[in-house]
Order: structure tokens, then sequence, then C-alpha cells
């Protein structure tokens, strides 16, 4: 990559400044609350490498994929309590939904379609087959009321999953990291140390602030004292 490229790459990973708008509890919380979140909401480091990997809302960033399926599964519940003669007692619905979901994400998963709206429409269609395989996987205990075939039906979904997260590996969500010349920056970007560094220097302004506060506190009582000495004799 050119060094006019690298200079395109945009990263929050190559500042260590920190910027708390009032030094308070509430306010060290909610930036250490922002410099940790994508770890859990995004999933993947928000920098512009992985753009296509989330959606930005305000100061936070979301998983496209999880957002979707998340969004989708709970959509089916809506569906599956509001309209429970297709979406719950209906077995041919809910035994056609999965296979077109899991098929749309699989189509995904070959082509590798790299457009964050296409991406989050095949992770939706993902979400809404599963909700509909768990679905018919109730239905076989309270409808059909065959248990053996729902507890087959919940094993497959297992080791689905659990095959589904071998086939990504560990470091799926790091993969444009490997190869990004701001690995060599200098600083270099690098989101767990970075992220980190953050937190230390939030918790140390208000460790600080707090100490400041008491030692206000501590003059404020020493003069008071002084004050009644005089007063006593």
């Amino acid at each position: 990559m050119t060094e006019t490229e690298t200079e395109t790459i945009s990263s929050p990973y190559l500042s260590e400044e920190v910027n708390l708008k009032k030094r308070t509890p509430f306010h060290a919380q909610w930036e250490i609350f922002k410099i940790r979140s994508w770890r859990f909401l995004t999933h993947h480091p928000s920098c512009s490498e992985y753009k296509n990997h989330y959606f930005s809302i305000g100061p936070l960033n979301l998983c496209i994929g999880c957002f979707s399926i998340y969004s989708a599964i709970l959509s089916y519940l809506v569906l599956f309590l509001a309209v429970p003669s297709v979406f719950r007692f209906n077995p041919y619905v809910m035994s056609i939904l999965p296979f077109a979901g899991f098929g749309l994400a699989i189509f995904h998963l070959i082509f590798k379609i790299k457009n964050k709206w296409i991406k989050s429409l095949f992770r939706f269609s993902a979400g809404f087959g599963i909700a509909a395989y768990g679905a018919l996987a109730i239905a076989t205990f309270t409808e059909i009321k065959q248990w053996w075939y729902g507890i087959i039906l919940l094993v497959i979904l297992l080791a689905g999953n659990q095959l589904y997260g071998m086939s990504r590996g560990r470091t799926a969500n790091r993969k444009e990291c490997e190869d990004c010349p701001l690995h060599k920056a200098d600083p270099p970007c690098l989101p767990e140390k970075n992220t980190n560094i953050k937190v230390r220097k939030v918790y140390a302004i208000i460790e600080e602030e707090l100490q400041n506060l008491q030692e206000k506190r501590d003059r404020k009582k020493k003069a008071k004292l002084e004050q009644e000495v005089p007063n006593s004799e």
C-alpha cells in the first residue's frame, strides 16, 4: 500500500488523547464505555478499513452482522406472537424459512459481498431463518409432541453454530489488521493497546480530580479549625 493510500485510512487508535467534557464519575464512565464499546458492540476495530462491518449511530458503532441477526430474531418473535397461525402453528412455513434464510447466508459466505447494506440483508435473512428454525424446534415439543425430534433439531442448531464459529476462526474480525501499514506507523495502530491506554488515562483524570477535591476539603477544614481556635480563646 502506498503512502497516499495509507493517509486515507482513518483510525481512532493513532492518538492516545482523551477528552472529558466534564470531570464527573458519570462522564468518565460514559467515556470509558465509548472507548471500549467497539470490543462488544462492533466486534471489529472502528477504523475505515472496517467501514463495511459496522453501522455508526452517534458516537457508537454496531456490528452489522449481530445487529441484523438479532433484529431479525426479534422481528420473528413479534410475528410469532402476533400471527401465530403462520409463524407458530404452520410447520410448512417454519420449515421453508430456515432453508431460505440459511441459503442466502451461505450465498454471502461464498461470494463475500462487502457492501454493508447487502451484507445486512443477508445477515437479516440468516437471523430470520434461525428464529424460524427455533420456532420449529419449539413446535415439536408443544404442538407436534415429538420431543426427541425437537432435541435433534436443537442439537443440529448448536452444532451448526459451533461449526460456523470454527470456520471463521478466532481472528476473523481482525483480518484487515494483519496487512495494514498503520501497524508500522509512529505511533502504531494497535486497537487493544490504545484502548487500554485511553481507559487508564480516564481513570487517571478522575483520580486527579478526586485528589483535588479532597485537597480542597482538607483546606476548608483546616481554615475552619484555624478560625475556631481564636474564637475559643
